[in-house]
């Protein structure tokens, strides 16, 4: 029984920690997208995981789990708000100064 419950805390762990780190990029990437640049949200990662290697953040085995998690997560993130960018940039029209548009 008690190896059934180190599984599944293990399996929940990482369950967790993956979509915490997702989310936490995927959220970034949102709030920077209003202003037209996306790409500067997953770098912000690194943040956190400077406060926690300081020992300015508790120490948790979900917590560290997730900022390794976040920092993958970031790069495809990133590699997105590039193109988004480059994209928004080519369609552009001029005269259309609307932040929320399109």
């Amino acid at each position: 029984m008690q190896i059934l419950l180190v599984i599944v805390e293990s399996i929940g762990l990482v369950v967790g920690s993956i979509t915490a780190a997702i989310l936490l990029c995927w959220l970034l990437w949102s709030t920077f997208r209003l202003i037209r640049h996306p790409a500067w949200g997953p770098p912000i990662v690194i943040l956190p995981v400077i406060l926690w290697a300081a020992n300015m953040l508790p120490r948790s085995e979900f917590l560290r789990m997730t900022l390794v998690f976040a920092l993958l997560a970031a790069i495809p993130f990133w590699i997105e708000g590039r193109a988004w960018r480059v994209a928004w940039i080519e369609r552009k029209r001029p005269g259309v100064d609307d932040p929320l548009h399109g």
